[in-house]
């Protein structure tokens, strides 16, 4: 090897993977000068630290595509048992797909600008619509994560009215993983499917932003407790008119089919056809869900229950109807909290609904409860047609459905619409204060037109009696006749449950019908057992 002086050699260019170097090994008379590779340079001296993607030939302009680079450092971060994968502050372009199959792997971004396009930090940017860009899949795959970087994809400039996105695939795919990948600090800008969660349990998003167009997050087939905290998607790429009204026509935040216990907070949505919606699958759909706050704005429905048996709890919800760039005229049959499947079961603490073409709140299907404890109706009934704050249909044959208050409601600028309609076998009702500690308590229930509200005794107890007492020596005072109940001679009741009750005897022989029970048995007036 000639002498040359360091200062003589010519410049180098960028930099390869399997550029050649010399290194001295051994000392003393053992000192060799020996050649090696920066692959094998960085793999010696850097094991066990995390990867880069430009070590795997990842360009970042924004034009080169940079998927197998990155497939191949995932590759050999498999090889060494998994690790951390980092992106510089570069528009990384994928077209082509990235598995990450059976190992867990950090995707570390360096962070990113909030905008409509790529700007400062890590970019993701995705112009192809023939394959999901990342796919977490195998349990090997779980503990993964993603943290710290924005995706774009590339939509045609929304023009007029007939706009509509691309129909690009999911970006990220957990599939058969069966427990934890998590999302922590991604925007996504401009996309059309963010992330699918597939029987993978544990999933865990937070500080998720963007703007989403068919949905921005998808569950199904999540047994084990899934959390999304801190989500905010609102006009980030386009405040279009036509952009926006589409999402108002199509777009749901979260969708969530069979997801058991899923912890929900912090969730905003702006321009969307629901900010939760609760489908269903094969698999089933979601219960025991938990919402914290929500708040959706420009939103057709704020929470929509299509599947049967959903059952959940609402701390704190607000939703907005309004259509986007409309005067203030609300989007027409949109709805704070909408049901159309059977049998669910929800809890709402404090719920304000404005902006709703007809009704605040629908409720259809059969055998739905719906409780509220604080109900604020405004700007409902806004075709000034009657509609009523909550719509009950009635279920037919089917079990009624029925919604109950806790407090007495509060409607403005309804038009004069009524709280509940008429023409349905479904109830609401409010329950009265009660002391601390009590197991019963009375219930008020309305009715619509036609029908009689009502007045029960409810509670934990399995027979609850109803007792109407006057103070001192003041009188119970009936302003009408008061109607007893009816039974035939063979089907009266026990006559050990109602002492001392006068109930009317339908088909008692020689025209007698009042009876009244000694406790053991019904007897006519003149004392004889009816028979």
């Amino acid at each position: 090897m000639s002498d040359t002086k360091i200062s003589a050699l010519p410049a180098a260019t960028t930099p390869v993977e399997a550029d050649l170097l010399p290194i001295v090994q051994g000392t003393g008379a053992g000192a060799e000068t020996r050649r090696t590779s920066l692959a094998g340079l960085r793999a010696g001296l850097l094991a066990d630290r995390p990867a880069h993607v430009r070590d795997f030939g990842a360009v970042g302009n924004g034009v080169a595509d940079d998927g197998p680079a990155i497939q191949a450092a995932v590759n050999a971060l498999k090889a060494s048992g998994g690790g951390t994968l980092l992106f510089g502050s570069r528009r990384y372009r994928i077209a082509s797909p990235v598995l990450i199959d059976n190992v867990s792997v950090v995707l570390q971004g360096a962070g990113f600008t909030e905008g409509p396009g790529a700007a400062d930090g890590t970019w993701i940017t995705l112009d192809g619509t023939g394959f999901t860009p990342f796919t977490f899949t195998g349990a090997g795959a779980r503990g993964s994560a993603v943290r710290d970087l924005a995706v774009r994809q590339t939509h045609s400039a929304p023009q007029t009215e007939t706009w509509a996105p691309t129909d690009y695939p999911f970006v990220f795919r957990v599939v058969d993983c069966y427990g934890a990948v998590d999302f922590e600090n991604v925007f996504l800008c401009a996309v059309n499917r963010g992330i699918l969660c597939d029987n993978s349990g544990r999933l865990n998003v937070q500080r998720l932003r963007g703007q989403v167009f068919t949905v921005g997050v998808e569950i199904d087939r999540c047994y084990d407790i899934p959390r999304i905290h801190h989500v905010h998607f609102w006009n980030f790429w386009s405040g279009n008119v036509h952009v926006v009204r589409w999402q108002q026509a199509n777009t749901d935040g979260l969708l969530l089919r069979r997801c058991d216990g899923v912890f929900l907070d912090d969730i905003f949505a702006l321009g969307c056809r629901s900010m939760i919606r609760f489908a269903s699958s094969a698999s089933g759909v979601t219960t025991k869900f938990y919402l914290g706050k929500g708040y959706a704005d420009f939103a057709k429905q704020g929470v929509w229950v299509q599947g049967d048996g959903v059952t959940g709890q609402i701390a704190c919800l607000t939703t907005q109807g309004e259509l986007f760039q409309g005067a203030g005229a609300p989007l027409a049959a949109s709805f704070g909290l909408r049901i159309d499947g059977n049998d669910a079961q929800i809890q709402v603490g404090n719920l304000r609904v404005d902006a709703c073409e007809s009704n605040a709140i629908r409720v259809g299907g059969q055998g739905n409860r719906l409780d509220v404890f604080a109900l604020r109706c405004e700007r409902f009934n806004t075709l000034n047609n009657g509609a009523a704050a909550l719509h009950l249909v009635s279920s037919g044959a089917g079990a009624p459905n029925q919604v109950h208050l806790g407090t007495p409601p509060i409607l403005g600028n309804g038009n004069g619409g009524p709280l509940v309609n008429a023409g349905t076998n479904g109830t609401v009702s409010q329950a009265l204060p009660a002391p601390a500690g009590t197991a019963n308590a009375v219930q008020v229930s309305g009715a619509g037109a036609g029908g009689a509200p009502g007045i029960a005794a409810a509670g934990t107890d399995a027979n609850v009696s109803l007792s109407l007492a006057a103070k001192g020596s003041g009188a119970i005072l009936a302003g009408a006749p008061i109607q007893i109940p009816s039974y035939p001679v063979g089907a009266l009741p026990l006559a050990a449950w109602y002492p001392r009750c006068l109930i009317y005897v339908a088909d008692g022989a020689g025209n007698r019908r009042l009876a009244v029970s000694d406790g053991t048995s019904w007897r006519w007036p003149d004392g004889t057992v009816v028979s």
